[in-house]
């Protein structure tokens, strides 16, 4: 279920996905459109316009879309490389989330730094905790009271990168203070993720 923009719940559309063939959720499935030149663009948002497929966000429904599943679906030859498509798809998802850490930052809904994911674990305020995947000193403690407390851990970027996006230096770690926020980083770090490890 969800909702829609009238705050009413409606069934979640069934799609079915042309790499495994299994029918899923709308928001489940990676949506792909073609470009005016056909070239096939992902789309996460599930927003462009024009006629698109769903793939499971998967680097293995990804290679059997591209084995002849978007052939059939856009009825037309096609010749796609699976891996670049994975990474343009993992590339759009990771720049999702650093939207999301730099608005969440706007809107005063992050405790940034360890002393200050501290005390917003001492709070219970933390829905999610992100850690740069090149922090070290607390990060194991931190990462240790956030699963203790029923909370989320994401290792996203480096230091230096959510430095930038949070006007720093550098910052090794950041609490989500809010549960929606919280729920979207969760989803387009760990599909980043999915599309570019090796499985």
């Amino acid at each position: 279920m969800m909702t829609d923009a009238n705050g009413e719940e409606r069934e979640d559309p069934a799609r079915t996905c042309v790499g495994c063939r299994k029918v899923d959720t709308k928001d489940a499935l990676l949506r792909f459109v073609m470009s005016p030149d056909h070239a096939l663009v992902p789309d996460i948002a599930h927003k462009l316009s024009g006629r698109g497929v769903s793939v499971h966000p998967t680097r293995a429904c990804l290679k059997a879309a591209t084995a002849g599943g978007f052939s059939r679906s856009f009825k037309r030859a096609m010749s796609v490389n699976w891996q670049e498509l994975a990474t343009l798809a993992s590339s759009q998802y990771t720049r999702r989330v650093e939207g999301l850490i730099v608005s969440a930052h706007r809107a005063h809904l992050l405790a940034i730094g360890t002393d200050a994911v501290r005390e917003a674990m001492r709070e219970q305020k933390t829905e999610l905790l992100i850690v740069a995947a090149d922090a070290a000193g607390r990060r194991e403690d931190l990462e240790n009271q956030a699963a203790a407390l029923g909370r989320h851990c994401a290792v996203f970027a480096t230091k230096t990168l959510l430095g930038a996006l949070l006007g720093r230096d550098e910052v090794g770690v950041v609490a989500v203070l809010d549960s929606g926020i919280a729920s979207a980083v969760t989803l387009a770090v760990s599909r980043a993720a999915a599309l570019v490890e090796a499985e």
